[in-house]
């Protein structure tokens, strides 16, 4: 009677060993894939906390061409035949792209003109392009009786310019990364986020305070002749692009993730009213849990009574100046409020960083 309960029992545990191992066996391999996107993930946080990049903070000049011209209206020409507008019947309007006429790319006035003038009052066709997709124009040129050349009554630019922040400088490539949203006259128009241009010293030399309902402005000049970068993408989270200047009088500074960013004391840093990075103080109010490429994640309050009274809080031209929280780049200022120009959101430099 004993020994055959001792078999039952021997039988039995080495039937629940067997069952044990075998769920192990399974756990530990579903453990395992969990624990390898766990530390992929954990490994990416601690690459993007641990890396530095030189700071910015100092005002640019930008000059950035679209791919193709920027159209800013349509406009009538006089003929001998009296006022005439070739393309009034068509839904042109301030901001499309202007991509090629006749299947030839433009991306200047003068290849308008060539192109007309070889086609003299013969058919036209443009290609438009809005949002990414394009739309086509059949037309005929009209010959303009002042100056005796063809015209399409077509007003375009093959250039915006103006001021902004550098943000930062990436050591690892030598990439720089600026303003903290796109330049939106280019954004998108072609379907891509491909474009061409610099970015250049800038003298800043005036400033208009921010009001109620109305954004306060950098006043200044761009100085081309020193040139800093070659800008190549212009997307959601700025301008980005290879960084040409001299990094040996920049700091270094290491970058936190959007995971480190709490509500509480922060700064900005600014060289447009003092010629040299300078750190005023603001108050994150909500850091946004975001998980993926977004804007406004900081909503941030400036406190530092220095730049209240210098511009009123934040103004154009300031967007792209970092965020620093514990000593570590964690953002860049894009957008103020108009009913209160000390308050403003940023974005995280997670979305900034490797583009």
């Amino acid at each position: 009677m004993n020994l055959t309960r001792k078999k039952i029992v021997f039988s039995i545990t080495l039937i629940l060993l067997a069952i044990v191992m075998a769920m192990a066996l399974s756990v530990n391999g579903t453990a395992e894939q969990v624990f390898l996107l766990n530390f992929a993930s954990s490994e990416k946080n601690d690459n993007l906390t641990n890396r530095q990049v030189y700071l910015g903070g100092q005002p640019i000049g930008v000059e950035i061409k679209p791919n193709g011209l920027l159209i800013e209206g349509v406009l009538p020409v006089v003929t001998a035949d009296g006022v005439k507008t070739p393309l009034k019947e068509f839904d042109i309007k301030k901001g499309d792209l202007l991509k090629n006429i006749n299947g030839i790319q433009v991306s200047s006035e003068e290849d308008i003109a060539n192109i007309l003038d070889n086609a003299k009052d013969g058919n036209i066709e443009l290609c438009v392009m809005r949002n990414g997709n394009p739309f086509i124009c059949n037309t005929k040129a009209v010959k303009d009786s002042i100056s005796g050349n063809y015209k399409l009554g077509l007003s375009v630019s093959d250039a915006t310019d103006g001021i902004g922040t550098l943000t930062f400088v990436d050591m690892k490539d030598g990439r720089f990364g600026a303003l903290g949203h796109p330049i939106s006259e280019l954004h998108g128009k072609d379907g891509t986020n491909k474009v061409s241009g610099f970015i250049c010293d800038a003298n800043v030399f005036s400033v208009y305070k921010g009001e109620k309902n109305q954004a306060g402005e950098l006043v200044g000049n761009l100085v081309k002749d020193v040139k800093l970068g070659v800008i190549d993408t212009n997307e959601t989270q700025g301008i980005f692009g290879e960084y040409t200047g001299d990094t040996s009088g920049l700091k270094k500074i290491n970058i936190a993730s959007h995971k480190n960013v709490k509500p509480g004391k922060a700064q900005i840093v600014s060289s447009a009213f003092t010629g040299k990075p300078t750190y005023y103080d603001i108050e994150i109010i909500k850091a946004c849990r975001q998980e993926k490429d977004k804007p406004k994640g900081i909503l941030y309050r400036v406190t530092d009574e220095r730049l209240i009274k210098l511009c009123g809080g934040i103004v154009q031209g300031m967007s792209g100046s970092p965020i620093i929280q514990k000593g570590k780049l964690v953002g860049a200022v894009t957008h103020v409020f108009l009913a209160d120009s000390t308050k403003g959101y940023g974005t995280y430099i997670d979305w900034m960083i490797d583009k």
